[in-house]
């Protein structure tokens, strides 16, 4: 009877996501406080909802934190749930002075007062969000790495040219070119069965067009201060791992080293995606995404 329940509360969560993902901005009467947070030389767009245990979303490093929308308001049905644009990305200033994401991220908990959370990283977020833990193990209950990267494994020229779909990192110079580039053409970013998903994100992208891979977002970076791949046997705390299964072979690298480092950790594949699970399957990533919450009694 027990499993019978679970089966059934995992198929109204898929549904549920389901129905989001046909109308994201539909909030339930659920209230969204939005603004800025003033961060070291900088400013931070920040959307927060719901009451309960803390959450907070952080994005990739190509589009802003909209592209949480099939998950933002479910989750604040039952937690408080965070999502933020990191600096250089969406409605946040762009750097103009030198900065730290981990710093910056420090700041959102100072501000909104959130004493702990659960922290979920897409892509260079879930490096972020690794990089957080270790410096803030305190601040940390839990961790969802979806695509994410450690810092320390490196990448392969497969990596940096896309397979060969990239003949030259300078045909991605200008904004238009490189967001058609990842949206649209690039093998790993987007599944290419995932239409849909494609045509949401080319909205994201082109409504606050901000180069993807712009080196001005990085040139005033602070590094973190210690590597993360030799350090992950310091982050104790319940660790989901998830990876499309067309994502690019280093992500999946990077994917099984998290989970060697890390002692609590799981991993799992999600079908029929790229690197944008979140936005490719919404209806697999927030069943996943629930079942965990429920192991550490939370939930949608």
């Amino acid at each position: 009877m027990k499993k019978y329940i679970m089966y059934l509360c995992l198929m109204v969560a898929m549904a549920a996501s389901n129905a989001l993902a046909q109308n994201p901005v539909n909030s339930n009467a659920i209230s969204v406080d939005s603004g800025y947070l003033n961060v070291d030389g900088g400013k931070l767009y920040y959307e927060a909802a719901g009451k309960g245990a803390n959450i907070v979303l952080l994005h990739d490093g190509m589009v802003p934190c909209s592209i949480w929308d099939e998950q933002f308001l479910m989750l604040a049905k039952s937690n408080r749930v965070v999502r933020y644009d990191r600096r250089g990305f969406g409605k946040s200033t762009d750097p103009d002075t030198t900065y730290s994401h981990i710093e910056d991220l420090n700041q959102v908990f100072v501000k909104l007062e959130l004493d702990r959370a659960i922290v979920f990283g897409m892509s260079s977020g879930g490096g972020l969000a690794i990089d957080f833990t270790l410096k803030y193990p305190a601040k940390v209950r839990g961790l969802v790495l979806v695509g994410a990267v450690v810092g320390g494994l490196g990448y392969t020229s497969h990596m940096i040219n896309r397979g060969g779909h990239l003949k030259s990192p300078k045909d991605l110079a200008d904004t238009e070119k490189a967001i058609q580039y990842f949206v649209m053409d690039d093998p790993y970013e987007i599944y290419h069965e995932n239409v849909q998903a494609k045509e949401r994100v080319m909205k994201i992208m082109t409504s606050n067009p901000k180069h993807p891979g712009s080196k001005e977002k990085y040139a005033m970076l602070k590094p973190p201060e210690r590597t993360a791949l030799m350090f992950l046997s310091e982050i104790r705390v319940p660790t989901l791992i998830l990876a499309g299964e067309f994502d690019i072979p280093d992500v999946h690298a990077h994917a099984g080293a998290i989970d060697a480092g890390i002692a609590n950790s799981t991993r799992q594949i999600i079908p029929k995606s790229g690197h944008l699970i979140p936005i490719e399957q919404p209806g697999l990533f927030n069943a996943a995404v629930f079942d965990f919450l429920e192991e550490l009694s939370l939930g949608f």
